[in-house]
Protein backbone atom coordinates (compact mmCIF):
# COMPACT_ATOMS: atom_id res chain seq x y z
CA UNK A 1 0.00 0.00 0.00
CA UNK A 2 1.23 3.51 -0.74
CA UNK A 3 0.00 6.88 0.40
CA UNK A 4 -2.45 7.12 -2.49
CA UNK A 5 -4.56 4.29 -1.10
CA UNK A 6 -5.90 5.81 2.12
CA UNK A 7 -9.62 5.35 2.64
CA UNK A 8 -11.16 8.83 2.64
CA UNK A 9 -14.56 10.35 3.38
CA UNK A 10 -16.77 12.11 0.88
CA UNK A 11 -19.81 13.38 2.74
CA UNK A 12 -21.63 10.38 4.19
CA UNK A 13 -19.67 7.81 2.19
CA UNK A 14 -16.20 6.37 1.99
CA UNK A 15 -13.94 6.34 -1.03
CA UNK A 16 -10.86 4.42 -2.08
CA UNK A 17 -8.94 5.55 -5.15
CA UNK A 18 -11.91 7.64 -6.27
CA UNK A 19 -14.46 4.85 -5.97
CA UNK A 20 -17.14 4.16 -3.37
CA UNK A 21 -15.79 1.94 -0.61
CA UNK A 22 -18.17 -0.25 1.36
CA UNK A 23 -16.99 -3.09 3.56
CA UNK A 24 -17.71 -5.97 5.87
CA UNK A 25 -15.52 -8.09 8.09
CA UNK A 26 -14.88 -9.29 11.62
CA UNK A 27 -13.82 -7.91 14.94
CA UNK A 28 -10.55 -9.59 15.91
CA UNK A 29 -10.14 -7.76 19.19
CA UNK A 30 -7.16 -9.79 20.47
CA UNK A 31 -4.69 -9.17 17.61
CA UNK A 32 -2.34 -7.14 19.82
CA UNK A 33 -2.94 -8.78 23.21
CA UNK A 34 -4.77 -12.05 23.85
CA UNK A 35 -6.64 -13.46 26.83
CA UNK A 36 -7.73 -16.82 25.47
CA UNK A 37 -4.67 -19.09 25.47
CA UNK A 38 -2.96 -19.58 28.82
CA UNK A 39 -3.74 -16.19 30.33
CA UNK A 40 -2.97 -12.68 29.13
CA UNK A 41 -0.20 -12.85 26.55
CA UNK A 42 0.68 -11.78 23.05
CA UNK A 43 -0.85 -13.95 20.33
CA UNK A 44 1.57 -16.04 18.31
CA UNK A 45 2.41 -15.06 14.75
CA UNK A 46 0.60 -18.21 13.60
CA UNK A 47 -2.67 -17.19 15.27
CA UNK A 48 -2.47 -13.64 13.92
CA UNK A 49 -1.80 -14.83 10.37
CA UNK A 50 -4.40 -17.59 10.60
CA UNK A 51 -7.09 -15.15 11.73
CA UNK A 52 -6.28 -12.59 9.03
CA UNK A 53 -6.20 -15.27 6.35
CA UNK A 54 -9.54 -16.59 7.60
CA UNK A 55 -10.96 -13.07 7.41
CA UNK A 56 -9.87 -12.92 3.77
CA UNK A 57 -11.43 -16.32 3.12
CA UNK A 58 -14.67 -14.87 4.50
CA UNK A 59 -14.47 -11.96 2.04
CA UNK A 60 -13.44 -9.33 4.58
CA UNK A 61 -11.89 -6.03 3.57
CA UNK A 62 -11.84 -4.38 7.02
CA UNK A 63 -11.02 -5.69 10.49
CA UNK A 64 -11.68 -3.94 13.79
CA UNK A 65 -9.05 -4.72 16.41
CA UNK A 66 -9.18 -3.21 19.91
CA UNK A 67 -5.83 -4.29 21.28
CA UNK A 68 -3.77 -2.77 18.48
CA UNK A 69 -4.07 0.39 20.59
CA UNK A 70 -6.43 -0.24 23.53
CA UNK A 71 -3.69 -1.82 25.64
CA UNK A 72 -3.05 -0.41 29.10
CA UNK A 73 -2.36 -1.46 32.66
CA UNK A 74 -0.82 -4.96 32.54
CA UNK A 75 2.73 -6.21 32.05
CA UNK A 76 2.14 -7.23 28.41
CA UNK A 77 0.28 -4.03 27.48
CA UNK A 78 1.60 -1.23 25.30
CA UNK A 79 1.50 1.01 28.39
CA UNK A 80 1.92 -1.14 31.53
CA UNK A 81 2.15 1.90 33.79
CA UNK A 82 1.42 5.56 33.23
CA UNK A 83 4.06 6.99 30.91
CA UNK A 84 5.86 3.64 30.51
CA UNK A 85 5.85 2.03 27.07
CA UNK A 86 6.57 -1.60 26.26
CA UNK A 87 8.67 -1.98 23.11
CA UNK A 88 8.03 -5.72 22.84
CA UNK A 89 4.28 -5.14 22.98
CA UNK A 90 4.60 -2.50 20.30
CA UNK A 91 6.51 -4.95 18.09
CA UNK A 92 3.63 -7.42 18.36
CA UNK A 93 1.28 -4.68 17.19
CA UNK A 94 3.73 -3.76 14.42
CA UNK A 95 3.58 -7.35 13.20
CA UNK A 96 -0.23 -7.48 13.11
CA UNK A 97 -0.52 -4.15 11.27
CA UNK A 98 2.14 -5.23 8.79
CA UNK A 99 0.39 -8.54 8.13
CA UNK A 100 -2.96 -6.81 7.63
CA UNK A 101 -1.39 -4.41 5.16
CA UNK A 102 0.26 -7.21 3.21
CA UNK A 103 -3.18 -8.78 2.75
CA UNK A 104 -4.84 -5.54 1.68
CA UNK A 105 -6.98 -5.46 4.82
CA UNK A 106 -7.92 -2.13 6.44
CA UNK A 107 -8.03 -1.66 10.20
CA UNK A 108 -10.33 0.19 12.59
CA UNK A 109 -8.37 0.76 15.81
CA UNK A 110 -9.88 2.02 19.10
CA UNK A 111 -7.52 3.77 21.52
CA UNK A 112 -9.25 2.67 24.74
CA UNK A 113 -12.15 0.58 25.98
CA UNK A 114 -15.11 1.81 28.00
CA UNK A 115 -15.00 -1.40 30.01
CA UNK A 116 -12.32 -2.63 32.41
CA UNK A 117 -11.11 -5.74 30.65
CA UNK A 118 -7.77 -7.54 30.60
CA UNK A 119 -6.41 -4.95 28.15
CA UNK A 120 -7.34 -2.04 30.40
CA UNK A 121 -9.94 0.65 29.93
CA UNK A 122 -10.70 4.25 30.72
CA UNK A 123 -10.81 3.32 34.40
CA UNK A 124 -7.13 2.37 34.11
CA UNK A 125 -6.32 6.01 33.34
CA UNK A 126 -8.35 7.39 36.25
CA UNK A 127 -6.85 4.91 38.73
CA UNK A 128 -3.36 5.92 37.66
CA UNK A 129 -4.26 9.39 38.93
CA UNK A 130 -5.77 8.05 42.15
CA UNK A 131 -9.33 8.87 41.13
CA UNK A 132 -12.28 6.66 42.12
CA UNK A 133 -14.70 8.20 39.63
CA UNK A 134 -14.20 6.54 36.23
CA UNK A 135 -16.09 9.40 34.58
CA UNK A 136 -13.17 11.65 35.51
CA UNK A 137 -11.67 10.23 32.33
CA UNK A 138 -13.72 12.88 30.53
CA UNK A 139 -13.26 15.81 32.92
CA UNK A 140 -9.96 15.64 34.81
CA UNK A 141 -7.32 17.73 33.05
CA UNK A 142 -4.45 15.44 34.06
CA UNK A 143 -6.24 12.34 32.80
CA UNK A 144 -7.14 14.05 29.54
CA UNK A 145 -3.50 15.07 29.11
CA UNK A 146 -2.40 11.50 29.85
CA UNK A 147 -4.81 10.14 27.25
CA UNK A 148 -3.66 12.62 24.63
CA UNK A 149 -0.04 11.69 25.32
CA UNK A 150 -0.95 8.04 24.87
CA UNK A 151 -2.71 8.77 21.58
CA UNK A 152 0.32 10.73 20.36
CA UNK A 153 2.61 7.81 21.22
CA UNK A 154 0.43 5.42 19.22
CA UNK A 155 -0.11 7.66 16.21
CA UNK A 156 3.57 8.60 15.93
CA UNK A 157 4.85 5.06 16.40
CA UNK A 158 7.16 3.94 13.57
CA UNK A 159 6.51 0.32 12.62
CA UNK A 160 9.65 -1.72 13.29
CA UNK A 161 8.91 -4.02 10.32
CA UNK A 162 8.01 -1.46 7.66
CA UNK A 163 9.63 1.77 8.84
CA UNK A 164 6.28 3.53 8.33
CA UNK A 165 4.73 5.64 11.07
CA UNK A 166 1.25 4.50 12.01
CA UNK A 167 -0.08 7.94 11.03
CA UNK A 168 1.28 7.36 7.52
CA UNK A 169 0.11 3.77 7.11
CA UNK A 170 -2.91 3.28 4.81
CA UNK A 171 -3.52 -0.17 6.31
CA UNK A 172 -5.19 1.76 9.14
CA UNK A 173 -8.56 3.00 7.92
CA UNK A 174 -9.72 4.81 11.04
CA UNK A 175 -8.81 5.60 14.61
CA UNK A 176 -11.67 5.16 17.03
CA UNK A 177 -11.79 7.39 20.10
CA UNK A 178 -12.69 4.34 22.14
CA UNK A 179 -14.79 1.21 22.21
CA UNK A 180 -18.35 1.85 23.37
CA UNK A 181 -17.68 5.18 25.08
CA UNK A 182 -21.36 5.39 25.97
CA UNK A 183 -21.21 8.39 28.30
CA UNK A 184 -18.66 10.52 26.48
CA UNK A 185 -19.65 14.22 26.49
CA UNK A 186 -19.82 15.85 23.07
CA UNK A 187 -17.26 18.47 24.10
CA UNK A 188 -14.75 15.74 25.05
CA UNK A 189 -15.37 13.89 21.78
CA UNK A 190 -14.78 17.08 19.80
CA UNK A 191 -11.60 17.86 21.74
CA UNK A 192 -10.10 14.37 21.28
CA UNK A 193 -11.15 14.13 17.63
CA UNK A 194 -9.61 17.55 16.96
CA UNK A 195 -6.43 16.41 18.68
CA UNK A 196 -6.15 13.25 16.60
CA UNK A 197 -6.66 15.25 13.42
CA UNK A 198 -3.92 17.67 14.51
CA UNK A 199 -1.49 14.74 14.71
CA UNK A 200 -2.68 12.73 11.74
CA UNK A 201 -4.17 14.23 8.60
CA UNK A 202 -4.37 10.90 6.78
CA UNK A 203 -6.81 8.84 8.79
CA UNK A 204 -10.49 8.95 9.56
CA UNK A 205 -11.75 9.38 13.12
CA UNK A 206 -14.66 7.34 14.49
CA UNK A 207 -16.75 7.45 17.66
CA UNK A 208 -18.10 4.15 18.97
CA UNK A 209 -21.37 3.66 20.84
CA UNK A 210 -23.16 0.63 22.24
CA UNK A 211 -26.84 -0.01 21.41
CA UNK A 212 -27.93 3.43 20.23
CA UNK A 213 -26.73 6.34 18.15
CA UNK A 214 -25.14 9.33 19.88
CA UNK A 215 -27.02 12.06 18.04
CA UNK A 216 -25.25 14.85 19.93
CA UNK A 217 -22.03 13.85 18.13
CA UNK A 218 -23.40 14.29 14.60
CA UNK A 219 -22.37 17.95 14.32
CA UNK A 220 -18.72 17.48 15.37
CA UNK A 221 -16.66 18.57 12.35
CA UNK A 222 -13.58 16.46 13.11
CA UNK A 223 -15.62 13.27 13.50
CA UNK A 224 -15.91 11.22 10.31
CA UNK A 225 -17.61 7.98 11.36
CA UNK A 226 -20.37 7.09 13.81
CA UNK A 227 -20.19 3.46 14.96
CA UNK A 228 -23.19 1.74 16.59
CA UNK A 229 -23.27 -1.81 18.04
CA UNK A 230 -26.23 -4.21 17.96
CA UNK A 231 -26.87 -7.18 20.25
CA UNK A 232 -28.71 -8.87 18.65
CA UNK A 233 -28.50 -7.65 15.07
CA UNK A 234 -31.64 -5.67 14.23
CA UNK A 235 -32.41 -4.49 10.69
CA UNK A 236 -34.86 -1.75 11.68
CA UNK A 237 -32.41 -0.19 14.14
CA UNK A 238 -29.62 -0.39 11.56
CA UNK A 239 -31.63 1.47 8.93
CA UNK A 240 -32.85 4.14 11.37
CA UNK A 241 -29.35 4.89 12.65
CA UNK A 242 -27.70 4.81 9.24
CA UNK A 243 -30.21 7.24 7.76
CA UNK A 244 -29.76 9.65 10.68
CA UNK A 245 -25.98 9.61 10.31
CA UNK A 246 -26.14 10.04 6.54
CA UNK A 247 -28.54 12.98 6.91
CA UNK A 248 -25.91 14.68 9.06
CA UNK A 249 -23.26 14.13 6.38
CA UNK A 250 -21.30 11.56 8.37
CA UNK A 251 -20.28 7.98 7.64
CA UNK A 252 -22.15 5.20 9.40
CA UNK A 253 -20.90 1.71 10.28
CA UNK A 254 -22.14 -1.12 12.46
CA UNK A 255 -18.86 -1.69 14.31
CA UNK A 256 -20.16 -4.75 16.18
CA UNK A 257 -23.19 -6.97 15.90
CA UNK A 258 -24.26 -10.25 17.42
CA UNK A 259 -24.94 -12.84 14.73
CA UNK A 260 -26.71 -15.67 16.69
CA UNK A 261 -30.38 -15.80 17.65
CA UNK A 262 -31.55 -13.02 15.35
CA UNK A 263 -32.88 -12.49 11.85
CA UNK A 264 -29.36 -12.24 10.49
CA UNK A 265 -30.41 -12.43 6.85
CA UNK A 266 -32.67 -9.38 7.26
CA UNK A 267 -29.92 -7.41 8.98
CA UNK A 268 -27.32 -8.20 6.32
CA UNK A 269 -29.73 -7.56 3.46
CA UNK A 270 -30.69 -4.19 4.95
CA UNK A 271 -27.03 -3.22 5.13
CA UNK A 272 -26.39 -4.29 1.55
CA UNK A 273 -29.43 -2.45 0.15
CA UNK A 274 -29.01 0.85 2.03
CA UNK A 275 -26.20 2.99 0.67
CA UNK A 276 -26.09 4.89 3.98
CA UNK A 277 -24.49 1.79 5.54
CA UNK A 278 -20.79 1.99 4.74
CA UNK A 279 -19.79 -1.11 6.63
CA UNK A 280 -20.56 -3.89 9.09
CA UNK A 281 -18.20 -5.80 11.40
CA UNK A 282 -19.43 -8.93 13.18
CA UNK A 283 -18.35 -9.99 16.67
CA UNK A 284 -16.00 -11.89 16.63
CA UNK A 285 -13.45 -14.12 14.85
CA UNK A 286 -11.10 -16.67 16.43
CA UNK A 287 -8.36 -18.68 14.73
CA UNK A 288 -7.02 -22.18 14.93
CA UNK A 289 -5.01 -22.99 18.04
CA UNK A 290 -1.25 -23.33 17.65
CA UNK A 291 -1.46 -27.02 18.59
CA UNK A 292 -4.87 -28.30 17.48
CA UNK A 293 -8.51 -27.31 17.30
CA UNK A 294 -9.69 -23.71 17.55
CA UNK A 295 -8.97 -21.01 20.10
CA UNK A 296 -11.94 -21.02 22.47
CA UNK A 297 -13.81 -17.98 23.78
CA UNK A 298 -17.02 -18.26 25.73
CA UNK A 299 -19.13 -15.15 25.14
CA UNK A 300 -21.50 -16.95 22.77
CA UNK A 301 -20.44 -14.97 19.68
CA UNK A 302 -17.31 -16.85 18.62
CA UNK A 303 -16.90 -17.47 14.90
CA UNK A 304 -14.78 -20.50 14.00
CA UNK A 305 -15.00 -20.44 10.22
CA UNK A 306 -16.05 -22.48 8.30
CA UNK A 307 -17.67 -24.19 11.29
CA UNK A 308 -17.00 -26.93 13.77
CA UNK A 309 -19.17 -29.64 12.23
CA UNK A 310 -21.50 -29.58 15.24
CA UNK A 311 -23.65 -26.43 15.07
CA UNK A 312 -25.44 -26.44 11.72
CA UNK A 313 -27.19 -23.14 12.41
CA UNK A 314 -23.85 -21.46 13.02
CA UNK A 315 -22.43 -22.85 9.79
CA UNK A 316 -25.39 -21.41 7.86
CA UNK A 317 -24.89 -18.03 9.49
CA UNK A 318 -21.16 -18.08 8.78
CA UNK A 319 -21.97 -18.66 5.10
CA UNK A 320 -24.34 -15.67 5.24
CA UNK A 321 -21.59 -13.50 6.74
CA UNK A 322 -19.23 -14.54 3.95
CA UNK A 323 -21.73 -13.81 1.16
CA UNK A 324 -22.50 -10.46 2.79
CA UNK A 325 -18.85 -9.41 2.84
CA UNK A 326 -18.55 -9.96 -0.91
CA UNK A 327 -21.85 -8.16 -1.51
CA UNK A 328 -20.73 -5.11 0.47
CA UNK A 329 -17.57 -4.95 -1.65
CA UNK A 330 -19.58 -5.28 -4.85
CA UNK A 331 -17.85 -8.53 -5.78
CA UNK A 332 -19.05 -11.97 -6.73
CA UNK A 333 -18.59 -14.63 -4.09
CA UNK A 334 -15.41 -16.56 -4.82
CA UNK A 335 -14.98 -20.31 -4.72
CA UNK A 336 -13.71 -21.73 -1.46
CA UNK A 337 -9.92 -21.84 -1.44
CA UNK A 338 -8.19 -25.21 -1.39
CA UNK A 339 -6.68 -25.74 2.08
CA UNK A 340 -2.95 -25.97 2.60
CA UNK A 341 -1.32 -29.04 4.10
CA UNK A 342 -2.01 -29.26 7.85
CA UNK A 343 0.69 -29.82 10.44
CA UNK A 344 0.30 -33.10 12.34
CA UNK A 345 2.06 -33.95 15.59
CA UNK A 346 1.82 -36.35 18.49
CA UNK A 347 0.38 -34.85 21.65
CA UNK A 348 0.27 -36.98 24.81
CA UNK A 349 -0.06 -40.12 22.71
CA UNK A 350 -2.84 -38.70 20.56
CA UNK A 351 -2.95 -37.10 17.10
CA UNK A 352 -2.88 -33.30 17.08
CA UNK A 353 -3.72 -31.47 13.85
CA UNK A 354 -2.94 -27.78 13.59
CA UNK A 355 -5.81 -26.51 11.50
CA UNK A 356 -5.58 -24.65 8.22
CA UNK A 357 -7.67 -21.85 6.76
CA UNK A 358 -10.89 -22.93 5.09
CA UNK A 359 -10.74 -26.53 6.32
CA UNK A 360 -14.19 -27.94 6.96
CA UNK A 361 -13.10 -31.60 7.15
CA UNK A 362 -9.95 -33.61 7.72
CA UNK A 363 -9.07 -37.05 6.44
CA UNK A 364 -6.57 -38.96 8.58
CA UNK A 365 -4.72 -41.99 7.24
CA UNK A 366 -2.26 -44.37 8.83
CA UNK A 367 0.34 -46.91 7.80
CA UNK A 368 2.05 -49.61 9.83
CA UNK A 369 4.55 -50.35 7.04
CA UNK A 370 6.46 -47.18 6.16
CA UNK A 371 6.10 -43.38 5.76
CA UNK A 372 5.37 -44.05 2.08
CA UNK A 373 2.45 -46.36 2.85
CA UNK A 374 0.39 -48.26 2.00
CA UNK A 375 -2.16 -46.01 3.73
CA UNK A 376 -5.47 -46.89 5.34
CA UNK A 377 -8.16 -44.34 6.16
CA UNK A 378 -8.59 -43.78 9.88
CA UNK A 379 -11.07 -40.88 9.67
CA UNK A 380 -12.73 -39.95 6.38
CA UNK A 381 -13.66 -36.25 6.07
CA UNK A 382 -14.11 -35.85 9.79
CA UNK A 383 -15.67 -32.44 10.59
CA UNK A 384 -13.24 -29.83 11.86
CA UNK A 385 -14.74 -29.94 15.33
CA UNK A 386 -13.30 -29.08 18.75
CA UNK A 387 -12.68 -32.70 19.77
CA UNK A 388 -8.91 -32.45 19.56
CA UNK A 389 -6.47 -34.07 19.78
CA UNK A 390 -7.82 -37.29 18.30
CA UNK A 391 -7.07 -40.73 19.63
CA UNK A 392 -6.53 -43.70 17.33
CA UNK A 393 -8.56 -46.39 19.10
CA UNK A 394 -7.18 -49.02 16.70
CA UNK A 395 -3.54 -48.27 17.48
CA UNK A 396 -1.29 -51.17 18.44
CA UNK A 397 1.42 -49.44 20.44
CA UNK A 398 3.89 -52.26 19.92
CA UNK A 399 3.99 -51.39 16.21
CA UNK A 400 5.52 -48.25 14.74
CA UNK A 401 2.74 -46.33 13.03
CA UNK A 402 2.79 -43.40 10.59
CA UNK A 403 -0.02 -40.88 10.18
CA UNK A 404 -0.80 -38.26 7.57
CA UNK A 405 -3.70 -35.85 7.13
CA UNK A 406 -5.27 -33.68 4.45
CA UNK A 407 -7.90 -30.98 4.73
CA UNK A 408 -11.04 -30.48 2.63
CA UNK A 409 -12.89 -27.21 2.05
CA UNK A 410 -16.66 -26.78 2.21
CA UNK A 411 -16.93 -27.88 -1.41
CA UNK A 412 -15.13 -31.13 -0.59
CA UNK A 413 -11.90 -30.25 -2.39
CA UNK A 414 -8.86 -31.68 -0.66
CA UNK A 415 -5.51 -30.01 -0.28
CA UNK A 416 -2.12 -31.73 -0.06
CA UNK A 417 -1.20 -34.24 2.61
CA UNK A 418 0.82 -33.30 5.63
CA UNK A 419 4.26 -34.75 6.15
CA UNK A 420 4.06 -38.23 7.65
CA UNK A 421 4.16 -38.40 11.44
CA UNK A 422 6.05 -41.33 12.92
CA UNK A 423 4.71 -42.68 16.18
CA UNK A 424 7.28 -45.09 17.53
CA UNK A 425 6.44 -48.48 18.95
CA UNK A 426 6.92 -49.06 22.65
CA UNK A 427 6.51 -51.96 25.05
CA UNK A 428 4.13 -51.16 27.89
CA UNK A 429 5.66 -51.55 31.34
CA UNK A 430 4.22 -54.28 33.51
Amino acid sequence: MDKQTFVTRSGSGLQLEGKTFRFAGPNIYWLGLDENVGGVDWPTEFRVANALDTALEMGATVVRAHTLAASQGCSKAIMPELGEYNEEAFRKVDFAITEAGLRGLRLVVPFVCNWSYYHGGRETFTKWRGLDDRDAFYTNSDVIADYKAYIAMIVNRVNSFTGIAYKDDPAIMAWELGNELNDAPAAWVADIADYIKSLDGNHLVAHGKQFQLDRDKLAIDSLDILDVHYYPANAAELIKDAEAVAAAGKVYMAGEFGWPQCDLAAFLTAAEEHAAVSGTLFWSLFPHHDTCGYVQHFDGFSVHYPGNGVNEDAAVRFAQLRAHAFAMSGKAVTEHSVPEAPVIAEHNGAIAIRGVVGAAFYTVEKSTVSPEGPWHVLADKRPADHDMPWTDATRAHTVTTWYRVKAHNLSGQAGPYSAALESAAFTPQR
